[in-house]
């Protein structure tokens, strides 16, 4: 490995977005004569928690800069610290793609830490022009069976999985027990097949994420924000297939990243990305190393062991009564400071189970659907940072650029200002997926995303 002169160097370094948290201090030491390298940086956020059913994390991810598409730094598997308050620990991922970092004991309130990293000896070469440190607000979902579906047997009409009776019908809520394959149809696994809910066939392979293991998402949707600070790192030509969203009327329909002085700035970075499309989601999911989820998951994060309830939210409730967290009229999602939430009060945040947000409202939530063939190929492969022709490749992955059309929509997506509420605008009951396996639908200002990853363990 050819060596760089320069022992020790501070080089520029982009903070990293994801809502409130922040990435600053970042410092390069460069390869010493044993050869090994070391990045460390400040990470902060506010109202981060842990407590006896799950904990908050942010996913860290770091890019050679001016590398274009094939620009990821990996991690060694070991040596790296952590310190400060309140006490961390760090996971890292068995491919060195990235790492969380997550209050090791109970805790509520801001989080701050010093953190030093050892970086893979192959990643070293690339560090010229510097470093960008990512960071993604994350939530932990443990692991444990949870329910599909809705109670009542109108549910069905909206696409709702559910218990079949032995003759196809209605029988209340399925049970996921397990990562074990499910089986569809007449005794199993059913839901109404109509032109967008998917085809009824199966079994769900035991590869395909069922919810039951531990996992990370999203803590909110990906945000224009960091969309335009990931068309800042690839490649320029790369752009041009990922900013397909530009166009008559973007600007009016809550868009807001511009091109100023050859860098891709957002107006209003914490607003949710919309009009991408699900290949663009991808490439985004990819770059990160992190993995798309499944519409179970999707389902178990929202509603965790809790009951399944008629018609029933996220939050808890089968009403929006005292849900103050919504889109207003400026575009920008609103509502009161994040402080204040607890399980008494996630009604009024419209935080889940497990303290996600956004997963009714705001924008549609892109997942892979149970309904296809090319969905239930899915195997639960994560993104490893890098491109190909500015696009994923993960084999298992339902990519529509390659003919592979497997996912579909859950969750709602706020259209426009006094467009009347129903159904599907802005909020969506849990177990209503009426569109769960449409996969043919063009970016639209009410369509989103949100990615997530498998966890080592149970923590």
């Amino acid at each position: 490995m050819r060596r760089l002169l320069i022992l020790a160097l501070i080089l520029c370094a982009r903070p990293g977005r994801a809502s409130d948290v922040t990435v600053s201090e970042v410092r390069l030491l460069t390869p010493r004569q044993d050869g090994e390298a070391r990045l460390s940086f400040v990470v902060q956020w506010e109202n981060g928690w842990r407590n006896a059913r799950n904990h908050d994390a942010v996913w860290i991810f770091a890019k050679a800069s001016g590398a274009g598409d094939q620009q990821h730094v990996r991690f060694a598997p070991d040596g790296h610290r952590i310190a400060g308050n309140p006490p961390g620990a760090i996971e890292m991922s068995p491919d060195g793609v990235g790492l969380f970092v997550a209050p090791s004991r109970a805790h509520r309130g801001s989080v701050e830490w010093f953190v030093d990293l050892r970086l893979h000896p192959e990643s070293v070469e690339r560090l010229e022009n510097g470093i960008d440190v990512f960071a993604i607000e994350m939530v932990f979902v443990p692991e444990g069976p949870f329910a599909v579906g809705d109670p009542d047997p109108k549910s069905a009409g909206f696409g709702a999985l559910f218990q079949a009776d032995g003759s196809g019908q209605h029988a209340g809520p399925f049970r996921v027990a397990s990562e074990a394959a499910i089986e569809v149809g007449s005794d199993g696994l059913g839901y109404e097949t109509a032109q967008y809910q998917g085809d009824g066939l199966g079994p769900i392979p035991e590869a395909f994420p069922k919810g039951t293991r531990a996992f990370y998402l999203m803590k909110y949707e990906l945000t224009q924000g960091q969309y335009a600070d990931f068309l800042n790192a690839i490649g320029s030509e790369t752009t041009f297939d990922r900013t397909g969203f530009f166009g008559r009327g973007y600007y009016e329909n809550r868009g807001s990243i511009r091109l100023e002085a050859g860098r891709f700035v957002a107006e209003h970075p914490a607003r949710p990305m919309n009009f991408i499309t699900w290949d663009d989601g991808l490439a985004w999911t990819d770059w990160a190393g992190l993995r798309p989820i499944t519409e179970l998951e999707f389902t178990k994060a929202a509603r965790g062991p809790e009951p399944a309830l008629a018609g029933g939210f996220p939050w808890g409730t089968a009403d929006k009564t005292f849900l103050q967290r919504d889109v207003g009229l400026d575009g920008n999602l609103a509502g009161p400071s994040e402080s204040g939430l607890t399980d008494e009060t996630r009604t009024r945040f419209g935080a889940s189970h497990y303290w996600v947000m956004d997963l009714a409202g705001s924008v549609w939530e892109r997942v892979i659907s149970v309904g296809s063939p090319y969905g239930r190929t899915f195997a639960g492969s994560h993104g490893d940072g890098n491109l190909s022709g500015g696009r994923a490749d993960n084999p298992d992955w339902p990519l529509s650029w390659a003919g592979r059309e497997g996912h579909g929509y859950r969750g709602g997506g706020f259209y426009d200002p006094g467009r009347p509420e129903h159904e599907f605008n802005p909020h969506s009951p849990i177990a209503y997926r009426p569109f769960g396996a449409w996969a043919g639908a063009s970016p639209h200002r009410a369509y989103g995303y949100r990615a997530g990853r498998t966890a080592l363990a149970s923590q």
